[in-house]
């Protein structure tokens, strides 16, 4: 039986203005961006106010409706499969003390092609119909299982389309973890409802490579036609062109989390693949080049940020550019560069693999004319010598951890967009005194970079 989740409050609906803010995590080319569906004559002081909590039909109208998803890993067979293609809507969650491998669970993996190429894992619901929606649930695994690399998301953004081809942004859920519990509900309650005949959750990583889902929810009552949807353009669009040092911890979104509490409206597009190389994506007939192109005739940009592996040197990366910056100025785009950090394991050797990519990343911008670079690598060094304390490194001890992707967004906000962080209230969830530290490095980095010792230069 499903465990219903009521409103005590009653939310109105205004059908002419929704005041949104934009939110991160682009779709494929299956994904054109935000428009009105439906032209309305009606005005503003004729749209009728409709309270749908305290409606007798409010329910979830998701249950049993069908979706679609993207892909699991491995995608030939896949680890933790979705039972029967219906589960995540059946309306079952998992029983108590039940383990992971309990088939209520679906199972994202962040190593699936899809996760890299777009920032998220995603499940589509079709409810059949158009229906005023105004509250959202995924009920996923939580932190209990982080010993074996499951977590619950860091959040999930949800989108809603009236016709599944122009989609609507409408926030992200939030939830509290309880690793005693073996699921959380993670959820996104609106002021005033929508319309729309799909919802599509978009799940991004935690600390655990993987994500397992055991129910969607969309809480609404039916409606009798759909409703325009206001203009959702940003200021700014950004495509992050990369790996796992751009996608890990989801730093394209804490920048624009950065931007949304600073008062800026960007949008950031993912086009990352694991462990990629730059000149993968120049290769047209490679599915990273494919998958790039594909991604920068997705809107017009205004930047495209590139980063490269970390063997890669300046031998590697030039012929690589010499194919993508043309590419993407003919769009009208700005190319931008993030010196990545070090990811060597050996922090002996941090240094030294650092000003590796510092060599690279001056001849390339000098080669190129590229006028700005964000000292992701710089930052990483001056935090360790002024705040060891500070842990920028995953378990791995080569990834960066959700301390270095705050890092590096912080790095990426100055540098791309002169943004001052003193006072700006985006914190990852990091305390205060953590997130005002990395502030403080992200801005030394930016403004006098790294020392690097004599012998290394």
């Amino acid at each position: 039986m499903k465990k219903f989740i009521s409103g005590s409050l009653a939310f109105l609906l205004l059908l002419a203005v929704f005041p949104f803010a934009l939110v991160g995590c682009e779709k494929t080319d299956t994904e054109s961006q935000t428009s009105e569906i439906e032209e309305s004559s009606q005005t503003e002081e004729s749209v009728p106010m409709i309270d749908i909590s305290n409606d007798s039909a409010y329910t979830n109208v998701a249950l049993n409706k069908t979706y679609t998803k993207s892909n699991l890993h491995p995608v030939d067979k896949p680890s933790y499969p979705d039972e029967d293609n219906k589960s995540m809507t059946d309306g079952i969650r998992p029983a108590k003390n039940v383990g992971y491998a309990d088939k209520a669970f679906m199972g994202f993996s962040r190593s699936s092609a899809d996760y890299n190429a777009n920032g998220y894992s995603s499940i589509t619901v079709d409810l059949g119909g158009i229906y005023y929606l105004d509250k959202f649930v995924a009920s996923t695994a939580s932190a209990k299982f982080i010993s074996v690399g499951i977590d619950a998301p860091a959040y999930v953004w949800i989108y809603v389309s009236n016709d599944g081809k122009e989609w609507y942004r409408v926030g992200r859920t939030s939830h509290v973890d309880d690793p005693k519990l073996n699921s959380v509900e993670s959820e996104l309650k609106l002021e005033s409802a929508v319309t729309a005949q799909y919802v599509e959750y978009r799940f991004c990583c935690n600390a655990g490579g993987w994500m397992f889902i055991s129910e969607v929810e969309a809480f609404g009552i039916p409606a009798e036609k759909a409703v325009a949807y206001p203009e959702q353009n940003a200021d700014v669009n950004i495509l992050f062109v990369g790996n796992s040092t751009t996608y890990f911890f989801n730093i394209p979104d804490k920048l624009f989390s950065l931007a949304e509490a600073a008062g800026k409206n960007i949008d950031v597009t993912y086009c990352c693949g694991g462990g990629a190389f730059l000149h993968q994506y120049a290769n047209a007939s490679s599915e990273l080049g494919k998958l790039f192109r594909t991604k920068l005739d997705l809107k017009d940009y205004d930047y495209v940020v590139l980063q490269d592996n970390g063997n890669a040197d300046f031998e590697d990366s030039k012929p690589a550019l010499d194919v993508l910056v043309p590419l993407i100025k003919q769009k009208g785009a700005e190319v931008l560069l993030y010196k990545r950090y070090s990811s060597n394991s050996d922090p002996s050797q941090r240094i030294n693999s650092a000003y590796r990519h510092e060599v690279n990343y001056t001849k390339l911008a000098k080669e190129f004319n590229i006028d700005k670079v964000a000292p992701a690598a710089d930052a990483f060094l001056i935090c360790t010598e002024k705040y060891p304390q500070i842990n920028l490194y995953h378990t791995d001890n080569s990834h960066h951890s959700n301390n270095g992707a705050y890092l590096i967004a912080c790095v990426l906000a100055i540098t791309y967009f002169d943004m001052d962080l003193t006072d700006n209230t985006y914190t990852a969830g990091l305390d205060e005194e953590t997130a005002n530290a990395l502030k403080e490095c992200a801005k030394i980095a930016c403004e006098q970079g790294f020392d690097y010792p004599q012998d290394n230069k």
